[in-house]
């Protein structure tokens, strides 16, 4: 049905697809930001017009991206971030897990007896931590007042904003009937009875008031008091095991970034476990043995991708390790070591000219890499600062309970596994991303900035929504721009591949209304050819940000996979 759409789409709109193109990417000497939100970029770039650092404009963008496109970002979320700050002796890199954590009372039994209880409903929520992840960014880099960093997103919840498609398609009543149903959804979504819909006006007037207080009072003003006791109400009284305490309890990590050179001639910073930004890098590692430069009319794109292919897959199953490092043994020792070269030589001494068994790989266990509703900003300044930010409430709509603040709790605890349980190639799940009071679950998510390795200077900041696919989605935005030297626009459009280690390869069909020019049929029917189970997929399956710096100049590029989006840059 998806695919019937939008051939329908592309025949509607291929003349002005030359047209629709342009409008994905800014340009300018000052600083760029990237959302899936147009007017949310305007206003990350409207704090750096004010004089706003990265951090400042990250966090005005966020909370526009929340407020409008609340089915998979906000408040009662959590992610992850990596920066880039500049400093007198050179640039420092950090990571922030913001990542969402497990209740004191949690069990890694407690799925067990009702599977649909990990989706939706209160015991599917795990802790948030988008704001304690906002407020230590504000107070390591921000430069302008905290409070008015989230004026604009008040205003928008407060005075209303138009549904965009990408809202649209997300109000469905059919596949989500609380948003009637329900008062309180009911109250911004379906306010006269009937779902909005397109370029109708929401409005999200307690969740402005619940922004106000934040302002006015800080993160603990959502972590203790009034609204920590009505979120763990709302938690408790849908069946989850949240409680103030948690609320109360919850910090973030910093965390040292993982790096690799790359090339001779980049140095690539990535996030790490819980998340799966050492992924990207080990793929790259490994990679960087082979000749990346071809282009698509080149012949040797065939074996250049099925390299890269490869890389990834024993990538993939490098990443059954990597579990939240408090609560498993040698995480980062592991992650160091399937970075260097000696880990790259073994895995590339593997590959040959064809594919092999998943098992050939290394993979033992798997491990729930699903996570659904992300979001991902990058923002880069004039100062030499960059922040690239992915955030999630995981499926669409979270846990499906909203607060009576308006907040929308994830169901991030779905990302755990449960004991027993085994995928359809009958591996079992990895005890290390089982059930721990206070643990965070494994994330896709692998926000990632390149530098020059000589200079020093900001080369590129991506990173990607989407699931398992975020990891090869952001790596195909870094082998693009690195090895095959696109710009950013050119790599927001590359059509993509996907390979997660399930004995199946996927390929982006073409939409030539986006931009999106399909995987090349000559490449697939090559891998073919070497033993690959090829698939087609449609453009829904990711949608990755990028801003890259050549020449002085920022140029920032939204994914047109995400019709709303929109780049901004001064």
């Amino acid at each position: 049905m998806m695919f019937d759409r939008r051939v329908l789409l592309a025949v509607l709109n291929l003349l002005a697809a030359a047209d629709a193109v342009t409008n994905y990417q800014a340009q300018g000497k000052h600083g760029a930001v990237v959302s899936e939100v147009a007017e949310c970029s305007d206003i990350g770039l409207s704090m750096l017009k004010k004089g706003g650092t990265a951090a400042d404009a990250m966090i005005a963008t966020s909370l526009c991206v929340g407020t409008i496109a609340a089915y998979h970002s906000g408040i009662g979320g959590g992610g992850f971030m990596i920066i880039r700050s500049q400093k007198k002796d050179g640039p420092g890199y950090e990571m922030i897990d913001f990542r969402e954590t497990m209740p004191a009372a949690g069990n890694e039994t407690m799925y067990l007896a009702n599977a649909t209880s990990q989706l939706y409903g209160g015991l599917s929520a795990g802790v948030p931590g988008e704001l304690r992840g906002w407020e230590a960014l504000h107070k390591a880099h921000g430069k302008l007042p905290w409070k008015s960093l989230f004026e604009p997103a008040i205003k928008l919840a407060l005075d209303g904003y138009n549904v965009n498609a990408d809202l649209a398609a997300a109000i469905n009543p059919t596949s989500y009937p609380f948003l009637v149903s329900d008062p309180l959804w009911a109250e911004t979504y379906a306010p006269h009875g009937t779902p909005l819909v397109e370029n109708q006006r929401a409005k999200r007037k307690r969740y402005a008031k619940t922004l106000e207080k934040i302002a006015n009072h800080g993160a603990d003003a959502f972590y203790t008091g009034a609204i920590a006791e009505r979120t763990a109400a709302a938690a408790q009284q849908s069946g989850g095991i949240m409680t103030t305490a948690d609320l109360a309890n919850y910090t973030v990590i910093n965390r040292v970034p993982a790096n690799i050179t790359y090339r001779g001639k980049y140095r690539i910073f990535s996030t790490v476990a819980p998340s799966s930004g050492s992924i990207v890098l080990s793929i790259l590692k490994t990679f960087e043995g082979y000749n990346g430069s071809a282009q698509l009319t080149d012949p040797a794109i065939n074996d250049t991708t099925h390299e890269l292919i490869q890389a990834t897959r024993f990538g993939y199953a490098v990443r059954q390790n990597f579990g939240d490092p408090a609560f498993t043994a040698n995480v980062t020792t592991i992650e160091q070591e399937s970075l260097t070269e000696q880990a790259a030589e073994l895995f590339r001494s593997k590959i040959d000219n064809i594919t092999h068994p998943i098992n050939y790989y290394g993979l033992t266990e798997f491990t729930s890499l699903e996570e659904h509703g992300t979001s991902h900003l990058a923002v880069a300044d004039q100062y030499g600062n960059a922040i690239s930010l992915t955030t999630t409430v995981n499926f669409f709509w979270g846990s499906r309970v909203m607060t009576e603040d308006g907040i929308i709790l994830n169901d991030e605890m779905d990302d755990f596994s449960s004991p027993g349980s085994v995928n359809g190639f009958g591996f079992p799940a990895s005890p290390i991303n089982f059930v721990r009071p206070f643990k965070r679950p494994q994330s896709s998510i692998s926000s990632s900035i390149v530098e020059d390795l000589d200079s020093r200077e900001f080369v590129m900041a991506t990173g990607s929504a989407g699931g398992s696919r975020i990891i090869t989605a952001t790596l195909q935005h870094l082998y693009h721009h690195l090895d095959q030297g696109y710009d950013a626009l050119q790599c927001t459009h590359a059509s993509r591949w996907h390979d997660q280690l399930t004995g199946l390869t996927y390929f982006e069909l073409p939409y030539p209304n986006l931009g999106l020019p399909g995987f090349s049929n000559a490449t697939i029917a090559n891998l073919v050819a070497r033993g690959y189970n090829a698939t087609y997929e449609d453009s829904t399956g990711s949608t990755a940000h990028v801003i890259v710096k050549k020449d002085g100049v920022f140029q920032a590029a939204n994914d047109p996979r995400k019709s709303a989006g929109g780049p901004a840059a001064y």
